[in-house]
């Protein structure tokens, strides 16, 4: 086959679900290829890889049904995690499987093929950077607001990482208000925030009713996301004037309400001259597919050190 037939399995891996497709070399999805395999993080190692061993089937049967040759797999995943190796070191979740090597799970259907795995705060930026023609800057920094807080960096085109291949800056433990930065920027912070205000119990609603609640016009509702903006802007205002970033840009499921954070941390961060754009990504959930697919494409390139 063609270098235009060919395509990549891109796989994020979240702990309740793996959530793939196919993505050809010029960036763009292979339509009706998006796959969705349950997977419980917390369940026995067996369990964990049948639910990869199954997707690797899956990926495969849908290249083959559109003709194309899947010469690689990307996989993003958080950390901690063996990147070079292939092999998870979570205890919080994939715990039956820490320290084994992932990578033959998937090459046991797709034969010897290339398996990247890459922190998925870094497939979030490189997803979000690939082929766009809006946001791109010499040095971007993402930030991914979910059920935690993730950081990525990219200077001069190359990702900015620690040793083990994780993001080279890191904030989710941050000291922050005698607390952590993840307290106050979070999933459960919305929640807890909002409860604390109207007294609710976190467990009646998700992040998106409080959205959906501030977009109405509700003050508590509102309030908390422009609380938000501001413990945001002062976790990471530091970070971003001292590493001249010139970009930044907002991933995770809480960044698809940036509109009710955006002017505030716009405005906490509007001192920073060398700061062009402060924007949410295009496709917050597609995103780091894009990223993981880029990664198996093409050289991944690591910067270790600050320049």
């Amino acid at each position: 086959m063609s270098k235009s037939d060919a395509c990549v399995l891109s796989i994020d891996a979240g702990g309740t679900f793996l959530k793939a497709a196919l993505v050809k070399g010029d960036g763009t999805l292979v339509e009706n290829s998006f796959l969705r395999v349950p997977v419980n993080s917390h369940g026995s190692a067996g369990a964990i890889s049948s639910s990869y061993r199954q997707l690797a089937v899956l990926g495969l049967a849908k290249a083959r049904e559109n003709n194309l040759d899947l010469s690689a797999v990307g996989v993003c995943i958080p950390g901690p995690f063996d990147y070079v190796e292939g092999k998870s070191l979570m205890t919080h979740k994939y715990a039956s499987v820490k320290g084994l090597p992932m990578r033959p799970w998937l090459q046991e259907s797709l034969g010897d093929i290339p398996v990247c795995f890459l922190h998925d705060s870094h497939a979030f930026l490189l997803g979000a950077l690939w082929n766009s023609t809006v946001y791109g800057a010499e040095r971007t920094a993402g930030v991914i607001i979910g059920t935690g807080l993730g950081f990525a960096s990219m200077l001069n085109g190359r990702i900015y990482a620690n040793l083990q291949n994780g993001p080279g800056i890191s904030i989710f433990s941050r000291p922050y208000k005698g607390r952590t930065s993840e307290d106050y920027v979070s999933r459960r912070a919305i929640l807890s925030r909002y409860c604390e205000l109207t007294g609710c119990t976190p467990d009646t609603l998700d992040v998106v009713d409080i959205a959906g609640l501030a977009y109405q016009g509700q003050a508590e509702a509102q309030l908390v996301f422009k609380e938000l903006g501001q413990h945001l802007s002062e976790i990471i205002h530091d970070i971003l004037r001292d590493n001249h970033f010139e970009g930044l840009l907002l991933g995770g499921a809480i960044s698809k309400s940036a509109g009710l954070f955006l002017p505030q941390l716009k405005n906490d961060l509007s001192d920073l001259p060398q700061l062009r754009y402060i924007a949410a990504a295009d496709d917050i959930d597609m995103a780091p597919v894009f990223g993981a697919a880029r990664a198996a494409l093409f050289p991944l390139h690591y910067q270790y050190e600050l320049t």
